[in-house]
């Protein structure tokens, strides 16, 4: 029986990657990775409030708002 799999193959980009940093030592792998997973911790911070900021002005804002009114309108008529 033939092996229908695909070899796994390594892009131009990903040799080139893993040749600038055969010479790395554990420590600067473990410090990179830290640093880009404080980088990813950030930005998602950054969209949670951005998600925040707009739930507030897309739903709480509007249905006080609508409270208020028609609060103002039963006392009113």
């Amino acid at each position: 029986m033939k092996d229908e799999r695909k070899a796994s193959t390594r892009t131009a980009r990903q040799f080139k990657y893993e040749k600038e940093r055969e010479d790395w030592t554990d420590r600067e792998i473990q410090m990179a990775q830290l640093y880009f997973l404080t980088l990813i911790q950030d930005r998602t911070e950054r969209t949670r409030a951005n998600c925040s900021t707009m739930i507030w002005f897309i739903i709480v804002i509007p249905i006080v708002f609508s409270i208020v009114i028609f609060i103002f309108s039963s006392v009113l008529s």
